[in-house]
């Protein structure tokens, strides 16, 4: 066990934020919190083992086998945020939820404690019915009870409740105990299936307790599929679930930091890291697109981009990362995420939680309902603005990096000084960095942030002959004898900048600093945008114009309106429309079509257009949330197949297909307007052969398309269009839907030997799309 003294980062319980958009918004996540009820999360728990909960538990995805992991994060939520705001009302409700879980552990005499039955897991210790997003007929129950894991962690480590690492090691025990009859091969087997950071929960708990069992099961946990290629520096993520992986490679790092002979996994979790970042992101620092990682080197827009549960997990990592080599381009990833992509995840009316941050041209912000949407990025939504000071500061000894301008106070403990950080950033460019107690000789470190276009100055208590300079990227290092009233004052130019997609020239966005800006493109026509779960993720845009412009210098047609509040306007004179367009910070576009990438001397994706002006409902073969939103069925689970294949232009296509037994088959369910007629669009993989071979038996993909019972079209693949999909679209008579506002949507494989699909995309449309109108 290693461990290290005044080295770290300074956590919430040494920050107070000061007046600034993360201190309100901070406010508004500890209300939703406190709009919450502790004996709703609690009730899985007690269902789990046939106890009588004291109240109903919450909908959505609470009632699901997946259930028991909002308990978790709301723990973890109400831990740092009690840690960021002294509320004592938020450690009440933490303790509670520690004593009654412990009850539940006395009551049964079981460690146990996981909000779905028990019999998941026995069938996860005998490996069998192993898939990726499940074990048996249970949804990722390992990722489920980690969340438990962290929450009882989190209750100890940052509020000191004893009883909550006495109620973890318990809970550990029984795990422990259920591994020791795997073989390491059927532990792995196991870990196919999603199961969170279960390592990293294993490797704090050796760090805590110092018991050799917990590191051992830490190694057990950690996925050597995954492991193995990111060791030896080889990306092999194309086609994976993005969040699958990243707790993984955290949980990988704290076995690192436990145990240094492991230089392997720092390795890992190094070249992990700097993989997704440089080429897996989005300009404003999230990734993945369908819950899924593209080829290297794309970046494919849609509503599904940019999941928030990675970038909370990459900033987790990211910190990580920091502490081992207190390198600059970290805390410029960190500075990305935290403003543009974590910050806008927040509905400032209700505190409500989105899941993606789509980046659809002319879309916008779908936010959970209060009640039923409990997402896995609700769970990490509610802990997000407790975190927000998490990584201003850093200390290494005597030295203290100051890593973001977030207005705050710092009590640096260590080394007897306070200090106050005062700046509007990045409304302003100016700050002030003051000693308000104590006396000490530091070395203060301020980052000269990447996005600088001018020299970043310093200057210490107002002595114009010691003005410090620097252009470069890195920290500017104050080294002295501080007293109580010295003043460090600092400045950050900032200018606009276009930024041009790795995977499209003609594809942009624009930045004020560090401050992606989007178009705002008003309300008028914004559906619903609170909805109840992940099924009705609406299409509908606002039309977005193209930038027609041979001008590389954005501010010849951007400009200022008010700096106050970043506003600016897009010039009309470059816009196909010929009107200016309002551009304001990501984070501050809410209940409003926007656009974050603009079309560049060139028409853009004019199909996707098309198709979403008059989709009705979508799904698309995640393997994962979307398709268990739209009830995915069907009748042969071990042929039932979802993969992914890559275009000519490196897009990235999940598709799904159903082979191996007579009638096969696969079915989704998907929304329609009632009593009127519909038409069902749907993308194949046109690159596949029919017949083809598996396993000595030749298939055809041949297959029936039928509409809640009825036949409404039949359909053959072959070498249809090799390397790319194709659309074909099939009536939905009105009286199928009379009365419905929904329909079961089968693909079924005709004959002995028949395959359905691979099926790249399914919509309901309310219209024929005029590109298959012949």
């Amino acid at each position: 066990m290693i461990t290290q003294t005044n080295r770290g980062f300074l956590s919430p319980a040494q920050v107070d934020l000061s007046d600034s958009v993360f201190r309100t918004s901070q406010h508004v996540g500890e209300q939703y919190l406190l709009s919450l009820e502790m004996d709703r999360f609690l009730a899985p728990c007690y269902e789990a083992h046939g106890l009588t909960a004291r109240k109903e538990r919450y909908a959505g995805w609470e009632a699901r086998s997946i259930s028991g992991h909002s308990l978790g994060h709301y723990m973890s939520a109400l831990a740092v945020t009690y840690q960021a705001t002294g509320n004592e009302e938020l450690k009440r409700r933490l303790d509670y939820a520690v004593s009654e879980l412990a009850g539940i552990q006395q009551t049964t005499g079981s460690g146990f404690i996981g909000g779905l039955p028990e019999q998941a897991f026995i069938i996860g210790f005998q490996a069998e019915h192993i898939g990726g997003f499940n074990i048996g007929e249970y949804w990722v129950p390992w990722y489920s009870v980690h969340k438990i894991y962290r929450g009882l962690i989190d209750a100890y480590r940052l509020t000191a409740n004893e009883e909550a690492l006495q109620v973890v090691i318990r809970f550990a025990d029984w795990a422990v105990a259920g591994l020791q009859g795997m073989t390491d091969e059927q532990v792995q087997k196991m870990l196919q299936c999603e199961h969170g950071g279960m390592n990293e929960v294993f490797a704090q708990l050796y760090g805590m307790t110092g018991k050799a069992v917990y590191l051992e099961t830490a190694k057990r946990f950690t996925h050597q599929t995954i492991l193995a290629p990111l060791e030896q520096q080889k990306d092999e993520l194309q086609g994976m679930h993005a969040n699958t992986q990243i707790p993984k490679v955290i949980g990988a790092a704290e076995i690192y930091n436990q145990d240094h002979s492991h230089e392997s996994y720092r390795t890992a979790a190094e070249f992990f890291w700097d993989t997704t970042i440089h080429h897996r992101s989005y300009v404003f620092g999230a990734t993945s697109i369908s819950e899924h990682y593209e080829a290297k080197g794309m970046e494919s827009l849609g509503i599904k981009t940019g999941e928030s549960c990675c970038t909370h997990n990459m900033m987790q990592l990211t910190k990580q990362l920091f502490t081992w080599n207190p390198d600059h381009a970290y805390m410029d990833y960190y500075e990305n995420a935290v403003y543009n992509h974590i910050l806008g995840t927040q509905d400032p009316d209700t505190g409500n939680k989105t899941y993606f941050a789509s980046t659809l041209q002319g879309h916008y912000k779908i936010y959970g309902t209060h009640d039923t949407a409990w997402w896995c990025c609700t769970g990490s939504g509610m802990e997000n603005p407790g975190k927000y000071a998490e990584a201003i500061y850093f200390e290494e000894d005597d030295n203290l990096y100051v890593n973001l301008y977030i207005a705050s106070t710092l009590d640096w403990t260590s080394q007897g000084l306070s200090l106050k950080l005062n700046t509007d950033f990045p409304y302003s460019e100016k700050g002030t960095l003051t000693i308000t107690g104590g006396n000490a000789s530091a070395n203060l470190k301020l980052r000269v942030p990447s996005w600088l276009q001018e020299p970043m100055t310093v200057m210490v208590n107002g002595d114009t002959q010691q003005i410090v300079s620097q252009s470069e990227p890195g920290y500017i290092t104050l080294s002295r004898h501080w007293s109580e009233g010295d003043v460090v004052t600092f400045t950050l130019p900032m200018a606009l900048s276009r930024y041009t997609s790795r995977d499209d020239e003609h594809k942009v966005a624009f930045l004020y600093g560090p401050i992606v800006l989007a178009g705002a493109l008003g309300s008028e026509g914004l559906p619903v945008d609170t909805i109840v779960d992940e099924t009705a993720l609406n299409p509908k845009t606002a039309p977005v114009p193209v930038i027609w412009t041979e001008e590389e210098d954005v501010r010849k047609w951007i400009r200022v309106l008010d700096q106050s509040k970043l506003t600016f306007e897009l010039s009309g004179e470059v816009t196909s429309t010929g009107e200016p367009v309002k551009l304001i910070p990501f984070y501050d576009v809410h209940h409003q079509f926007y656009t974050v990438y603009w079309p560049l001397n060139d028409e853009g994706d004019a199909l996707e257009k098309v198709l979403n002006d008059i989709t009705i409902d979508r799904v698309q073969p995640d393997g994962q949330q979307d398709e268990i939103g739209h009830q995915l069925d069907g009748n042969c689970r071990e042929a039932q197949y979802n993969g992914s294949s890559t275009d000519g232009r490196n897009k990235l296509h999940m598709w799904r297909e159903a082979y191996g037994t007579r009638d096969a088959h696969f079915s989704y369910r998907l929304a329609v307007q009632p009593g009127a007629l519909n038409y069902l669009c749907v993308a194949y993989w046109g690159g596949d052969h029919s017949p083809f071979e598996r396993e000595g038996i030749r298939y055809d993909r041949h297959f029936n398309i039928i509409v809640d019972g009825a036949v409404t079209g039949e359909q053959r693949i072959h070498m249809n269009k090799i390397g790319e999909t194709f659309y074909v679209a099939y009536d939905i008579p009105q009286e199928i839907t009379s009365g419905k506002d929904s329909v079961k949507v089968t693909f079924q494989a005709l004959g002995d030997n028949g395959c359905a699909g691979k099926v790249t995309e399914v919509r309901t449309t309310r219209s024929k799309p005029e590109f298959l109108i012949i």
